[in-house]
């Protein structure tokens, strides 16, 4: 009778969670050893021992070709390190985890509004996401309220998305619908 053998499928390394490994360590070396081309272990990534080795490396080129890490041979081998624009791009991903402070509500309404120009659309609309995702109601095309004060997380926003001079925000204690406003954040 033959021996069971268990095999563990290996996974697929994403070029995100590559760029969160090297923004979160600075730098990987990739060791020029031909046992350290088939196992990543030796590479000094323990995180990365469940994935395809192939796999690794090619999400490592993608990301040096968007320009988000460079690469740097020495005779131990290559080393990855993050750019500038890398640390940049995990500052968006991190965008996605703003939450709204919910919080008593201490009576003062804070506005957010931009003027943005057309030809960064895309950052414009990318703002208006991440705005609503804060809790923030429409007013106008380019007018936000919250009853929650959210200013550190705009500030922060608006820094990565590269837009500081476009937004602007206000604290006011009187609105005109304010009863309106009350209504749709429940307070």
């Amino acid at each position: 009778m033959g021996r069971n053998k268990m095999v563990v499928a290996k996974k697929q390394a994403s070029a995100k969670a590559m760029l969160k490994y090297v923004a979160d360590n600075l730098s990987i070396l990739f060791p020029l050893t031909k046992k350290g081309s088939y196992r990543l272990k030796y590479a000094r990534l323990p995180d990365w021992e469940d994935y395809l080795p192939a796999s690794v490396y090619l999400a490592a080129d993608k990301l040096e070709r968007r320009g988000l890490v460079e690469k740097i041979s020495t005779s131990e081998g290559i080393i990855v390190k993050i750019t500038d624009q890398g640390k940049k791009q995990t500052l968006k991903y991190d965008l996605l985890k703003l939450s709204s402070p919910k919080s008593a509500w201490d009576g003062q309404w804070r506005l957010v509004f931009f003027d943005i120009a057309e030809i960064d659309r895309k950052k414009r609309d990318s703002l208006r996401m991440y705005l609503r995702n804060l809790g923030m109601e429409l007013m106008q095309e380019s007018v936000f309220v919250s009853p929650y004060d959210i200013f550190d997380q705009v500030s922060y926003l608006r820094e990565v998305l590269d837009v500081p001079n476009g937004v602007k925000f206000a604290k006011l204690s009187w609105i005109e619908n304010q009863d309106e406003l009350k209504q749709i954040f429940e307070i």
